[in-house]
């Protein structure tokens, strides 16, 4: 990366983190627009998983211009920060800077698949509540979800994203309390998981979880 590339980098982030709680919407695009451009120069897979997680994260906050900037999401800029800094140096031969690549890529994938389960969990819990007031954007969000965890190959969360965004589409046309219930049990099963991730642990859904979904068909 070049030492222009980067000062860009630091210039758009810092534009970001200045007009918290709002989205600055210019400098998203224009970091997407360099996650993508670095994507494209990559060999290394672990930096390949970087870019490809940093670009997802400049991406939603493009979709999302007109809410408020999340303290999860600051946290996340601050880890593409970190990965720019350390791209900058990185010798791939130094176990050291894998070990450190790895950590800012788990962290970025966490702080934006919590962003994700909040959501999802938030947006249900209303349609739980008055069911006539549901979100189009809910199958968009889990299969946000499902593209984070196939990222970093994370196929127990992929596996419940999927099969929840399916069944979201679905409910598109006809919901009733039962089968956003399984939405939200669905939910809270990928945060179970994703606690596990972060405790070190991957573990497998519980089957339960996956048929409840299939039975809304």
């Amino acid at each position: 990366m070049s030492q222009a590339v980067r000062q860009e980098f630091e210039q758009h982030l810092l534009a970001l983190l200045r007009q918290r709680p709002a989205i600055h919407l210019p400098s998203a695009v224009r970091l997407h627009a360099l996650c993508q451009q670095q994507l494209t120069q990559e060999t290394n897979s672990a930096w390949m998983t970087f870019w490809t997680l940093a670009s997802r994260y400049f991406s939603g906050l493009r979709r999302g211009s007109e809410r408020e900037f999340t303290a999860a999401e600051t946290s996340a800029a601050s880890q593409i920060m970190s990965g720019i800094l350390l791209r900058e140096q990185f010798d791939d031969t130094q176990t050291e800077g894998l070990q450190d690549l790895e950590l800012v890529n788990q962290l970025l994938f966490l702080e934006q698949a919590d962003v994700l389960a909040q959501r999802l969990a938030h947006l249900l819990n209303e349609c739980a509540e008055q069911p006539e007031h549901w979100s189009d954007h809910l199958p968009e969000e889990a299969r946000n979800m499902a593209l984070l965890a196939q990222d970093i190959s994370l196929a127990g969360v992929q596996q419940v994203a999927d099969a929840l965004a399916a069944q979201l589409a679905r409910l598109r046309v006809t919901r009733v309390v039962d089968d956003i219930r399984a939405s939200l049990q669905a939910t809270e099963e990928v945060t179970r998981l994703l606690h596990q991730f972060a405790a070190g642990s991957i573990q497998t859904p519980h089957p339960h979880i996956l048929e409840a979904l299939r039975a809304t068909r």
